[in-house]
């Protein structure tokens, strides 16, 4: 059996886990490099380098496609307005929030809930 770790879904190292981890389950808190590196007890460098060589994206790069996938449901299963949405994933900003959602996806958040099924 080999091992490839370079981008392998499955083999990533123990802080990098726990880090992607934490930020699936508290994607709508704040979660500054600061604060994930702190709650690794790495330093924040470091932390961004690992996190960068093991999954092949930066931290904040995976935490906006965890918090465009939440909301991605919320869009398509509530009646929340775009801010709501964006507030309930974690940003603060709706027009970053838009961003976001049209960088990672090619569409705007009210496109995409204004989509036909």
């Amino acid at each position: 059996m080999s091992l490839h770790t370079s981008h392998s879904k499955e083999i990533y190292n123990f802080h990098i886990r726990k880090a992607m981890d934490y930020t699936k389950n508290n994607y709508h808190k704040d979660l500054s490099l600061d604060y994930i590196s702190s709650y690794l007890n790495l330093n924040k460098c470091y932390f961004c380098d690992l996190f960068k060589k093991e999954t092949g994206k930066t931290y904040s790069r995976f935490l906006n496609e965890v918090r465009i996938e939440k909301s991605k449901s919320l869009l398509l299963n509530t009646n929340l307005s775009v801010l709501e949405v964006a507030l309930s994933v974690g940003y603060n900003n709706q027009n970053y929030y838009n961003m976001s959602f049209k960088r990672l996806t090619g569409i705007t958040p009210l496109k995409y809930r204004n989509m036909p099924v």
